[in-house]
């Protein structure tokens, strides 16, 4: 049997009659919620509030979205509907709950709000994990009848993008998110799906986003919505959209590998709009390092993955909008599964990525697979002063 992945376009992302109706059809396309929820059921709505920001900045889940979902849960018997996230390291999830506007309209309609961060954590084994064995997540969370996921379609800093799979990463304490860099980022994503896969994935394009994802990119006034009870297809599907090959999303490929989901477009039953309706390249970060060695920043990889590559083109880009490139300067850094030592060394030696680890003991070493970006950002910053 074929997974089902729906796609529906919306006529005014900002209109809460409007995107109620496109997300009763999207729902109603792959056998309708009330195939998910029983009467009594406690429901949990994971959106994205990586940090507070407006959803028309394409960094949060739409709120007009998250409000009609609510009022669906409700419709369909739940008795009680949580809309529980936990916001990126170093960000208050409270703030954007408020920023957001989410905890005016929680107020409004009874909805409940957990901030994962502060809540109990109950350690679970995780059979069969790539790089995790066990894992501490909310009890609530793990207690609910049913999880819907509802992150938004966006490029992303370390990944080519970060879709259903990787917005669960948001349950977890904050130390483990930074874990999840040095464990390994796409099999520990995979691991965490494996103990907390949600029942449905609502794939929110309404107000997307391209460029430096997942906070500094350009918003995509993309106005559709993708849902599916099979997240790894929802992935497919979106990325599709984007432009980007779902193989070359590591998370996605290996979810589908460890049996998560259906991974392959051939398989996967699209019904609502037809792709190549909707497709729309989402511009993702390229730079050639050669570029840069006339300001004395030498930068040198062979045979890098998707994450260290994203991870060091984001770290550019964003000392370049910031007026910071001079943090580079003086050093010489190497990424990459089969780079070497370079015959010449032009400053200090940065080995960043758990693949050049072998080379530590010959200059700095940044551990993470990929690193966390704001790791590097920090060893820089911290060996300037």
């Amino acid at each position: 049997m074929k997974s089902i992945v729906s796609v529906v376009k919306c006529r005014d992302i900002h209109s809460l009659q409007d995107l109620d109706l496109t997300l009763r059809k999207a729902l109603d396309l792959i056998g309708g919620l009330e195939t998910l929820i029983c009467p009594g059921d406690t429901v949990i709505i994971k959106p994205n509030l990586i940090k507070p920001a407006h959803y028309t900045t394409g960094i949060t889940t739409n709120l007009l979205l998250l409000k009609a979902l609510c009022v669906i849960c409700r419709e369909k018997g739940a008795g009680k509907v949580i809309i529980g996230e936990g916001s990126a390291v170093g960000y208050s999830t409270q703030k954007a709950f408020e920023e957001t506007g989410i905890k005016e309209m929680a107020t409004e309609i009874k909805v409940d709000l957990v901030d994962f961060k502060k809540a109990e954590k109950v350690a679970l084994p995780i059979p069969g994990g790539r790089v995790l064995h066990r894992l501490k997540v909310p009890r609530i969370l793990m207690e609910a009848n049913v999880v819907i996921n509802v992150p938004v379609m966006k490029t992303h800093d370390a990944l080519p993008a970060t879709l259903g799979l990787k917005n669960m990463k948001g349950i977890i304490e904050e130390r483990d998110k930074k874990r999840f860099h040095k464990w390994g980022l796409a099999e520990a994503i995979v691991d965490l799906n494996k103990l907390a896969y949600p029942e449905l994935t609502i794939l929110d394009g309404t107000v997307a986003m391209e460029g430096l994802g997942p906070t500094h990119g350009t918003p995509v006034n993309l106005g559709i919505i993708i849902a599916s009870r099979d997240t790894v297809a929802a992935d497919v599907v979106a990325a599709e959209i984007m432009g980007i090959n779902p193989d070359s999303i590591e998370y996605v490929r290996l979810a589908a590998q460890d049996g998560l989901g259906c991974g392959d477009l051939s398989r996967i039953e699209v019904v609502g709009e037809k792709l190549e309706k909707v497709k729309r390249p989402f511009k993702q970060v390229k730079l050639n390092f050669e570029e840069f060695k006339s300001m004395g920043i030498f930068i040198e990889e062979d045979s890098a993955c998707s994450g260290c590559r994203h991870t060091m083109e984001s770290l550019i880009s964003n000392l370049k909008e910031q007026n910071k490139l001079d943090l580079l300067k003086g050093y010489h850094l190497i990424f990459g599964q089969t780079v070497r030592i370079p015959p010449k060394i032009r400053g200090k030696l940065v080995n960043i990525g758990t693949c050049t680890r072998n080379y530590k003991h010959l200059g700095y070493y940044i551990p993470g697979c990929p690193p966390h970006p704001e790791d590097i950002v920090s060893f820089f910053e911290t060996n300037k002063k």
